[in-house]
């Protein structure tokens, strides 16, 4: 295996642009290793991101652009962040352990894109994107919710790179609460949801934006649940039936820690809370 460590983010897509398919970037490292070490794969060529300091830089100027390298911890813990976007933040905080969460980063969680980690529920709900960056293409921006498409699989092309995510300033009196059920808090999420809600001047529900985890093969947008929301009043029959939304939407895989039905369940019950503590 050869590894490469370019200092600017050209230098980076140089070689991604050469390489492709047989190229893996490594940012933290708490995803790739892991399935390396496993032998799940097998890159020729590691492409590692820790010398390239533009990537590590997180920006407000009333939206947010943080770099692909900026660590769960740094995000976790940024004041700005806490204020402005503050569901992200408890999401990042609800990452694994202090090791992890210090090694860690959003950029390669997002690319990573395991249906069950934490950050990416927190994304869709505040509608952010992600920023790509290749020789051939050159820049572009994706939704969240379409970015990600199945098991650690995503829109990204071999010759793209993650540069960054970014979110959008959130609506003046938006509610918020991320809920994660696991087995221990450093887990993964079973299930997690990320909710946001605006209401309007007469109390009923101007908008909505629920982003799930371990709902399905990919990070999934509870739009059904969105829906039923929407122009209502958030009676408790009201996110009752939200949650009984997000649950006949959700497709979970069935794995050790339980089956379709059981998680389907749990989308259904944890909507239901995360929505309950947004509005409480």
């Amino acid at each position: 295996m050869n590894y490469a460590e370019p200092t600017t983010v050209d230098e980076a897509l140089d070689v991604l642009a050469e390489h492709g398919d047989d190229a893996k970037v490594i940012a933290g490292g708490q995803s790739l290793l892991i399935l390396m070490r496993e032998g799940f794969v097998r890159p020729e060529l590691l492409v590692g991101l820790s010398g390239i300091p533009a990537l590590r830089e997180l920006e407000i100027d009333g939206a947010a652009r943080v770099g692909a390298m900026v660590t769960h911890a740094e995000v976790g813990r940024d004041d700005r962040i806490a204020e402005r976007w503050p569901l992200l933040g408890v999401a990042e905080r609800s990452v694994s352990t202090v090791q992890v969460r210090n090694r860690g980063t959003l950029g390669g969680s997002v690319a990573h894109a395991f249906p069950t980690a934490d950050a990416p529920a927190a994304l869709i709900a505040g509608d952010a994107r992600v920023a790509l960056a290749s020789k051939r293409g050159g820049s572009r921006e994706v939704a969240a919710e379409e970015f990600f498409v199945g098991v650690m699989e995503t829109v990204a092309e071999p010759d793209e790179l993650v540069t960054a995510i970014t979110l959008p300033p959130q609506p003046d009196g938006a509610r918020w609460a991320y809920v994660k059920y696991a087995i221990r808090p450093l887990d993964f999420a079973i299930v997690g949801v990320a909710a946001r809600v605006v209401l309007a001047g007469d109390g009923t529900i101007a908008e909505a934006r629920i982003g799930l985890n371990g709902a399905a093969n990919h990070t999934l947008r509870a739009t059904d649940a969105e829906a039923a929301l929407t122009g209502r009043e958030p009676t408790p029959e009201v996110l009752a039936q939200a949650g009984r939304a997000a649950a006949a939407q959700s497709k979970p895989l069935a794995d050790v820690d339980g089956t379709e039905d059981y998680k389907r369940r749990v989308v259904g019950v944890y909507t239901t809370r995360a929505l309950q503590q947004a509005l409480g």
